[in-house]
């Protein structure tokens, strides 16, 4: 069973992800199994397992990704590249370069004018040093690199006496693509070395069929070609590269990030578990010698008279077997033979032999307790173990490819107009050169520092009183908590981006021409919701009226004192489902719940067809 990918997946991999060349790195996290980029165009995992694009967002966190956040959020990706035919990947930013090491051991590099600036681990070997502040070198080269290689050098390189071992120790392919050369090719090097190289330029082209080998229902592999060596049971087939690794690797890594987490408990676990079986052999022996000492100290008893008899010299059924400075040793005439203290009496030596059988007892008694509270225990954090493992494989999310309007904020009316508005000053900039269309409308807040908004146009007095409230919630006067703000509004075609002359506009700013018509004290509220569609959980915001077309829950906000990242957070936990961070950004600053609502949202190809309108 394949546990990381190999060199030739690697290729298809990164060709899949320079596709995201030119989107900006949004943030970087940690996870249970490695690390998550997360891109304007969609995310990257990086694991000891694969480096790919990826639909699945388990748990993370910020904590032990700050150092790499720090040195590129906001960095625009230029290329994803594989340096040589290894099990290596580079993505490429304008300030520097992370390198992934699917090697052993796994490490990840961030490299800065050829310097180590952040790492993984730390790694020393005879080949090189990889540490902070050292000049970065790869692994040593040990095959003949196919990706600049032609056919010839490659055949020189396979043994034609020994030709599956050649291509794995010559060219790195591995022992799976070594036996996918030979079947496809047969035995000659010449044909396998040039079916390696038109492999390779398939790949690089992306012309692929990416496919998971299945056998008794179990994945056993994934390649980016349909395999011909090997014998499976179903050969399932996916779209693109990254799917068929998300569903391979994906529970793969689940698994190592459950045992990461649930390490603590393991713990716990092993102690208790070695504590249990301690006392389950304990309590055998503890009752066991007990019913030995009373039976001995029945027997003596039964015997009494005619030991103390033995002792004084009489004759008796009890024969004196030994005695010295400390012990007696006699003969029962059972022929048992029993050692008594000398100097101690009889009777004394009995009711001691019962008591250390009544000790034993109620040792093993409270051991017992003991045990059963220890299986209890055991029990309890068995639940424990469970719930947090649920809790991990619930937590894990599905990345859906975006809509274009999702990179704005968006929102639909009750008459079921589309609007956009631009999230920063770049973003205003694009809505308006882009979407802002003649007959089209554009509202601002009547305040510095607002969302730029658009919509198709509308006359209706309620639509253009959600528009305008949806264009308030968005602006500054949120952040400094005024609860009413005038909203103006004009055709596209009175915006522009020319200044008088002698004058300078600001990015994101622009001229109004003509009469502004404004929709008066717009009080500050808006609806923000999650829904669901399918395997997707969507963040929706919206003007309060309309929040029923759009979310399944959802919350109206106004206005508050409680940080967006405090809130936001909570509804996230308490809707289960929904992002935090997208959660965060559909919150226009610090808020207040005013009320709770739930609708019956619009389905999500509906919603898409609103805005193919635009």
């Amino acid at each position: 069973m394949k546990k990381v990918v190999t060199a030739f997946d690697l290729l298809a991999s990164v060709v899949e992800m320079s596709g995201l060349a030119g989107n900006k790195l949004e943030n970087v996290y940690r996870t249970g199994a490695g690390f998550l980029f997360k891109f304007a165009g969609g995310y990257i995992s990086a694991t000891k397992y694969r480096i790919s694009l990826t639909s699945v967002i388990p748990e993370k966190t910020h904590e032990g990704a700050e150092t790499l956040r720090g040195l590129f959020r906001d960095d625009r990706l230029a290329e994803v590249v594989m340096p040589r035919f290894d099990r290596i990947a580079e993505l490429v930013f304008g300030s520097g370069k992370i390198i992934v090491e699917l090697l052993e051991p796994f490490n990840m590099v961030a490299v800065r004018d050829g310097k180590v600036v952040w790492l993984l681990h730390s790694y020393r070997g005879k080949d090189r040093v990889i540490s902070p502040g050292a000049m970065y070198a790869y692994p040593p080269a040990v095959f003949v690199d196919v990706l600049k290689a032609d056919v010839d050098e490659l055949q020189k390189a396979i043994d034609p006496g020994d030709l599956r071992r050649s291509l794995i120790r010559r060219l790195g392919t591995g022992p799976e693509l070594a036996d996918e050369l030979i079947v496809r090719a047969g035995t000659s090097p010449r044909a396998i070395a040039e079916e390696f190289k038109a492999l390779v330029e398939k790949v690089r082209l992306g012309k692929i069929e990416p496919t998971v080998c299945v056998k008794d229902g179990v994945p056993i592999t994934v390649m980016p070609i349909k395999p011909l060596s090997l014998k499976c049971d179903e050969y399932k087939q996916f779209n693109a590269f990254w799917e068929a690794l998300d569903f391979y690797f994906a529970p793969m890594e689940l698994e190592s990030a459950a045992i990461q987490t649930t390490q603590e408990l393991a713990q716990r676990r092993k102690r208790l578990e070695a504590s249990i079986r301690e006392l389950e052999n304990k309590i055998p022996e503890y009752r066991e010698e007990a019913a030995k000492l009373k039976t001995l100290a029945h027997k003596l008893l039964m015997y009494k008279l005619e030991i103390e008899e033995a002792l004084k010299g009489m004759e008796t059924s009890i024969r004196v077997v030994n005695v010295d400075a400390t012990r007696i040793k006699i003969e029962l005439p059972e022929g048992e033979q029993v050692e008594l203290r000398k100097g101690v009496s009889i009777g004394k030596q009995i009711s001691q032999l019962f008591d250390e059988a009544k000790e034993l007892e109620e040792k093993a008694q409270k051991a017992a307790q003991v045990l059963e509270k220890l299986k209890k225990d055991l029990s309890k954090l068995d639940e424990e173990q469970r719930r947090a493992e649920e809790k991990l494989k619930s937590s894990v999310k599905i990345a859906t490819k975006k809509s274009w309007f999702e990179k704005f904020h968006w929102t639909v009316t009750t008459g079921r107009k589309p609007v956009i508005g631009g999230r920063d000053a770049s973003q205003n900039e694009v809505v308006v050169k882009k979407y802002l269309k003649e007959h089209y409308l554009f509202f601002h807040a009547d305040i510095p520092g607002a969302s730029a908004v658009v919509a198709p146009p509308s006359e209706d007095p309620l639509e253009l009183l959600q528009i305008a409230q949806f264009a308030a919630a968005y602006s500054k006067a949120w952040k400094i908590g005024i609860h009413a703000v005038d909203v103006y509004y004009v055709k596209g075609v009175q915006v522009t981006k020319q200044p008088p002359s002698g004058q300078y506009l600001a990015r994101g700013s622009f001229m109004i021409y003509g009469k502004r018509e404004y929709v008066r004290n717009v009080r500050l509220e808006l609806a923000v919701g999650c829904r669901k569609d399918g395997e997707a959980y969507r963040v929706v915001a919206a003007p309060p009226k309309s929040a029923h077309l759009l979310a399944e829950k959802y919350v109206v906000v106004t206005p508050g004192n409680k940080e967006k990242g405090k809130l936001g957070k909570e509804l996230a936990q308490e809707w289960g489902g929904c992002a935090v961070e997208d959660v965060v950004a559909a919150l226009p600053g610090p808020s207040r719940v005013s009320e709770e609502g739930r609708g019956s949202p619009l389905p999500w190809d509906e919603v898409e067809r609103i805005f193919a309108t635009w």
